[in-house]
């Protein structure tokens, strides 16, 4: 990088650093607001109308915007690159899950580096992946998914975003567990993988060498009602952020691995059957009740002759 380059990041930061760590409790809550509906509720509106008619995710990207939630809560920027570079200028990281629309189950990446790959970062004199992972001042952890109800229904769809920030320095049961895993690693194994409590209202963090409990380091909670096309939008705060950005004060606690103890709350008949009213508004000319009529029809046919041909 060039020195001039170096000297305009560093006096960008420094300018961006002072402004966010004068930000207000309330200027931080209404500077989250805003950036979730910029980024959620406008996108997520137009990804569905689309949706409902070619049957793509209406699923938004969530790694950047994490970064963004993140330079807000902890007071510190980012370097405005784009996959490379550090998550925060302080060297803290930044992890993303979302499970907003669909059944898959998200997971935060570590990339800790093959055996391989620590060799040579060794013989060239620099630290391993891991050992910079190990460095972090803090960890945050976003997760976007959302409200699953006892009954197994998830309508109306409300979006809740959760975050999780803890001590990379002094949070031993984080750190035992990553160190578990580097000492696991086999000679292509370098992806350490956390299951947030994705459709539960725990914060239990999952792995077969151990859980987490993220109780103690979870930030805020925000929860977003009417994500309809129509609908009027609310955002609640189920654990507003608080004033104390930093130092973080909690610890995860460490808990023991059961299988199959957290199984999939996501599947929902929902998210796999088209929105009926918004074909009818993107597709005005087509009468979209009688194609459904015909299916129904068929459908029906189809039970009472296992041989009749069925409708692709």
């Amino acid at each position: 990088m060039k020195p001039e380059v170096e000297d305009a990041l560093r006096r960008a930061a420094e300018f961006r650093r002072e402004l966010l760590g004068q930000l207000s409790v309330e200027d931080r809550r209404q500077l989250l607001e805003d950036l979730f509906v910029d980024f959620f509720v406008k996108q997520w509106r137009d990804l569905l109308k689309w949706a409902a008619l070619t049957g793509q995710s209406s699923q938004v990207g969530t790694g950047y915007i994490a970064q963004h939630v993140a330079s807000i809560l902890l007071a510190e920027p980012g370097q405005g690159f784009k996959g490379k570079g550090l998550d925060l200028m302080d060297g803290s990281e930044v992890k993303s899950a979302a499970i907003i629309s669909g059944v898959d189950r998200p997971r935060w990446n570590h990339n800790m580096g093959t055996l391989a790959q620590d060799a040579k970062r060794v013989e060239a004199g620099k630290l391993t992946t891991s050992e910079e992972y190990l460095a972090s001042p803090n960890v945050f952890y976003l997760l976007f998914d959302r409200i699953v109800h006892a009954d197994g229904s998830d309508r109306p769809l409300v979006l809740r975003v959760r975050g999780w920030c803890l001590d990379g320095q002094e949070d031993t049961a984080w750190r035992n567990l990553l160190e578990d895993y580097i000492k696991s690693r086999t000679a292509e194994k370098y992806n350490l993988q956390l299951h947030p409590p994705v459709g539960y209202d725990d914060n239990v963090v999952v792995n077969t060498l151990g859980n987490l409990d993220f109780s103690e380091v979870k930030v805020f909670e925000a929860r977003i009602h009417g994500l309809g096309v129509d609908d009027d939008f609310l955002i609640e705060w189920a654990h507003p952020p608080t004033g104390e950005v930093r130092p973080v004060r909690g610890r995860t606690i460490a808990m023991p691995y059961v299988r199959n103890a957290r199984p999939s709350r996501l599947t929902s008949a929902a998210d796999l059957l088209p929105d009926l009213d918004t074909l009818r508004e993107l597709l005005p000319d087509y009468d979209i009740d009688a194609l459904v009529e015909m299916l129904r029809l068929e459908a029906g046919h189809s039970e009472e002759d296992p041989n009749a041909p069925s409708v692709d």
